[in-house]
């Protein structure tokens, strides 16, 4: 039996077959693109594809490594105290305890100390940055942090004793000084002096806060 044909369905069938071809036709503008592209890969041979590759890491570990050392250093320097103002602390602490090492010591003997070590307070006399001493008189006792570079300051401290007041020369106190030389470098400061019953920096240096 032969099927007659359908107007409808031809009509449909033709549509169909129309928008299929329509919807695989190329972009020429597309295809330009990947030729070029397919073309510009050929011309790079693999030698200097690899150099490309490492090219670019360089410049990624040229950039970005040296900036997280910078602040690897900087974050080591912080956490250790290595900078300047550290090692002045130690000396003004380390003289200034010095200081009410020997108020202490002339309370409890009725004299001063020669010896950082006897002291007791557990402060060497020599550091990585200061040399540490003191010495003493019957009325006085000078302490000292002398630095080991030319780039730090010294420092002197001093404890003399004198009268609690004027009417009573027997009774006596101690009163004490730290001072700072004016300019970095690794001399001795000359020792502070007593005057009108108060303790004065002598020529060089100036007082600092302890």
């Amino acid at each position: 039996m032969q099927l007659k044909k359908n107007p409808q369905l031809d009509a449909l069938n033709k549509q169909a077959v129309s928008t299929t071809t329509m919807q695989l036709k190329t972009n020429p503008q597309l295809d330009a693109l990947n030729k070029q592209a397919a073309s510009s890969e050929k011309n790079i041979s693999p030698d200097q594809k690899s150099k490309s590759c490492v090219g670019t890491l360089l410049r990624i570990t040229f950039i970005y490594v040296p900036v997280v050392m910078i602040f690897a250093a900087n974050t080591l320097l912080l956490s250790s105290g290595c900078g300047g103002k550290s090692k002045l602390s130690e000396a003004k602490q380390y003289v200034s305890s010095m200081n009410k090492g020997q108020q202490a010591k002339h309370v409890e003997e009725g004299a001063f100390s020669n010896s950082v070590n006897a002291m007791g307070l557990g402060i060497k006399t020599q550091t990585s940055n200061y040399n540490y001493s003191t010495i003493s008189t019957k009325n006085a006792a000078f302490s000292y942090a002398v630095a080991r570079s030319n780039n730090l300051t010294s420092y002197v401290g001093a404890v003399f004793l004198v009268p609690v007041s004027k009417a009573a020369n027997k009774e006596k106190t101690t009163v004490s000084i730290l001072c700072g030389a004016n300019y970095p470098g690794n001399t001795q400061p000359s020792a502070p002096i007593l005057q009108n019953g108060n303790p004065v920096c002598a020529a060089g240096s100036s007082v600092v806060s302890k």
